[in-house]
């Protein structure tokens, strides 16, 4: 039996039944130990939910991957940093622990990342068109800053049923087209990216909108986001490094455009209006799109097709060999234009209600 016929028959099927079954076991034990998100004048749901989507999702992967025929590079530390994560983020959502606690554990774990496995951010490829940007000994430190973005990044995109969850899935999906469409062979990237697209969608089963599901059942909470953010961060480095690269750096970028060009921009504004970059406010474009009348299932439909556009944009200059400092430099003019956009729906906003409203400075949120 070949790996992919035991993936189609069996492993991913499998992970997709776990990911839902385990959801169903646990929602109702997680509210009544107080495992949930509870309601309050910052968030849209009414009722406790529960926040059992990133530990699902993290058991799902980690068992799947130790079912496949092939796995990835460094699997063991991959499966190490993630759990370490999840576990950091469960504790986060029951206790809510300071934020320079959870950035110690999520350095700890892409630290682990660097030093212990291939995966490490050496060579942002040719930005400039003066050859290769290599990291040298910076690597490591470059990496680590990195890694941390893009996990709390996607903790930020956080904010609205479907959404961090969705993004994932269209994230994970561009890399399949990569490897899948590459010279070689890739069947243990392969095998644990369909896995972790299973585990995904076992997760938005219960949490994205849709016609027989008016709002979100469960959340993923810090647990699935930051481990999300992780494991992402792992296959966009491992696949963008070294000679077996199914991509340039700078694609890595395109794919995760929405979220990375949301954080940049909100901590922009945070800087400049002498806030902290981590401090909370409804600056992020899932609020602005909120703040002009449009419904949560809508501005995410909205959010998920604008990441499906800008990878597709992404991949194609990647297999059409457009050279990377092009690619660089108009992903420059798009955050230049993203911020213009922005800024125009952040000076006004209308009210669930439909009435206009200004931006408060002093507005908050949980991200």
């Amino acid at each position: 039996m070949t790996v992919f016929s035991l993936l189609q028959y069996w492993v991913l099927p499998g992970t997709f039944l776990f990911s839902v079954g385990l959801i169903s076991l646990l929602a109702g034990p997680a509210q009544t130990l107080g495992w949930v998100d509870r309601p309050c004048n910052r968030k849209h749901h009414r009722y406790p939910v529960p926040l059992v989507g990133g530990v699902v999702m993290c058991s799902a992967f980690c068992l799947s991957v130790l079912l496949l025929p092939a796995k990835p590079e460094d699997w063991p530390i991959l499966l190490i940093s993630m759990t370490l994560l999840t576990l950091v983020g469960l504790y986060d959502d029951i206790h809510s622990s300071r934020p320079a606690t959870r950035f110690l554990f999520q350095a700890v774990a892409v630290l682990l990342m660097a030093l212990g496995s291939h995966v490490v951010l050496g060579s942002l490829g040719d930005l400039f068109g003066l050859g290769a940007v290599t990291l040298g000994a910076g690597a490591v430190l470059f990496t680590l800053f990195g890694v941390i973005g893009v996990i709390n990044a996607f903790n930020m995109i956080d904010g609205l049923d479907g959404l961090a969850g969705g993004t994932g899935l269209v994230v994970t999906g561009w890399l399949l087209v990569l490897c899948l469409t590459a010279p070689g062979t890739h069947p243990g990237d392969i095998g644990a990216l369909l896995v972790l697209a299973m585990a995904i969608s076992g997760f938005l089963a219960y949490n994205l909108r849709h016609p027989w599901r008016a709002h979100a059942s469960v959340f993923m909470g810090d647990a699935g986001s930051t481990m999300l953010g992780f494991v992402l961060s792992w296959f966009l480095i491992h696949l963008s490094q070294g000679d077996r690269a199914v991509m340039a750096p700078i694609t890595a970028v395109w794919i995760l455009a929405l979220p990375l060009l949301d954080t940049l921009t909100v901590m922009v504004r945070r800087l400049r209006a002498g806030h902290s970059p981590f401090a909370a406010d409804r600056r992020h474009l899932h609020h602005l799109l909120l703040g002009r009348g449009l419904p949560d299932g809508r501005a995410t439909a909205v959010l998920l097709a604008l990441t499906l556009i800008t990878g597709a944009l992404g991949v194609l200059a990647d297999r059409l060999a457009v050279p990377q400092y092009l690619s660089f430099y108009a992903f420059a003019g798009l955050f230049l234009v993203y911020f213009r956009l922005t800024s125009g729906l952040l000076r006004r906003r209308t009210d669930p209600g439909g009435a206009p409203v200004l931006h408060r400075p002093d507005e908050d949120d949980a991200n």
